[in-house]
């Protein structure tokens, strides 16, 4: 007997469910293997909020000359966010009017 513990053995489809970064990987994404890191994840959110905290500061000494009735402080920050999430939720909708059918090109189509 061996004082070694036995390696686990990895089956075929574990090891080909985890791609060998090296081998199976366009050269021209490799620099953009970071965004599938924590740090990938989350810094995007941490510069949009520094941005938004930026916009505000220079709201704060910057006067607008547009004048609205209901113009508040971070007024074009929100008008600016809101207008960016009805852009993106409008994809939804415009899917269902414009998409179409998960087997449409499949339709009629023999298989031999």
């Amino acid at each position: 007997m061996t004082d070694e513990t036995p390696k686990p053995k990895t089956t075929r489809a574990k090891r080909a469910a985890t791609p060998d970064p090296k081998r199976q990987i366009h050269p021209l994404a490799r620099p953009f293997l970071f965004l599938d890191s924590k740090l990938g994840r989350t810094l995007p959110f941490w510069i949009f909020l520094v941005l938004l905290a930026a916009t505000l500061v220079g709201e704060y000494f910057h006067h607008f000359h547009a004048e609205f009735e209901y113009q508040f402080f971070g007024f074009y920050a929100a008008m600016g966010f809101f207008g960016f999430c009805l852009a993106v939720l409008m994809g939804w909708p415009l899917r269902a009017l414009l998409g179409r059918d998960e087997d449409y090109y499949e339709k009629g189509a023999r298989d031999e």
